[in-house]
């Protein structure tokens, strides 16, 4: 983990919602694998006081990426930044993905959630994976790729409906070794549900509200199975990744 000050190097605004910023630090990057995430604040910004945390979206050489969607005063801030402008960065932190090696993998995503398990494909890809990508979004906006199997609940771009819908049919269809996922709440408890049905192996990178982003706080607990009994583990600091069966 590494505190550090640094300039934007590239920026990208994808739409009105999300934008990319991109920073190099070689020995940030080194360190970072697949599901984990960095706490990031301007410089400059005195409001809000705490950082907020953004999985990595992108690692190429000593570059580090975020995809970020505008939803508050914090991620509102970080938008109106501009190339040369000075981020704060602490990470990486928590627990990132186990990458398997030459399996059939699912990976499902929902609207921001495709940012840790964009950095992930390239992991997966790595270790000889076959790989299939399902994304969903409310709309158009909610779409970062069009190399991948695509829902949205209006039907602007890809296939009309919920991105679960086709998770189920697809894994009645195909023979899957492992299901990575993240996004909306409700769309990983269906796809937990679904996974169960056909006893896939599944990995969860959970979204909450985190506070410190280094398990002092506790804020961020969430109830887990262990052992046959509900206990408590923080997502900053036990995730957040998760064995998706073990999450209440």
């Amino acid at each position: 983990m590494f505190y550090k000050v640094l300039p934007i190097v590239e920026k990208e605004v994808i739409n009105n919602k999300y934008f990319i910023i991109t920073f190099t630090n070689f020995e940030m990057a080194e360190q970072s694998c697949p599901g984990q995430f960095f706490k990031l604040k301007g410089l400059e910004q005195e409001f809000p006081i705490l950082p907020r945390p953004f999985s990595v979206f992108k690692k190429e050489d000593s570059k580090l990426s975020f995809l970020i969607k505008v939803v508050g005063t914090a991620t509102k801030n970080l938008s109106q930044l501009k190339i040369e402008e000075r981020v704060a960065l602490l990470g990486p932190l928590g627990n990132g993905f186990q990458i398997h090696n030459g399996k059939k993998v699912l990976i499902v995503s929902g609207g921001i959630g495709y940012a840790p398990l964009n950095f992930l494909r390239d992991g997966l890809n790595k270790a000889d994976n076959e790989i299939t990508f399902f994304h969903g979004g409310k709309n158009a906006n909610d779409v970062f790729s069009k190399n991948i199997r695509i829902y949205t609940e209006d039907g602007s771009i890809g296939e009309k409906g919920l991105v679960t819908d086709g998770v189920e049919e697809f894994l009645s269809q195909n023979q899957i070794d492992v299901v990575y996922t993240c996004g909306p709440e409700n769309m990983l408890r269906k796809v937990k549900e679904i996974c169960e049905g056909f006893k896939t192996k599944l990995y969860m990178s959970m979204e909450t509200v985190m506070a410190c982003g280094i398990g002092s706080c506790c804020g961020c607990a969430i109830k887990v199975e262990e052992n046959g009994k509900p206990v408590y583990k923080k997502v900053c600091k036990d995730g957040p990744v998760f064995d998706g069966y073990k999450i209440v």
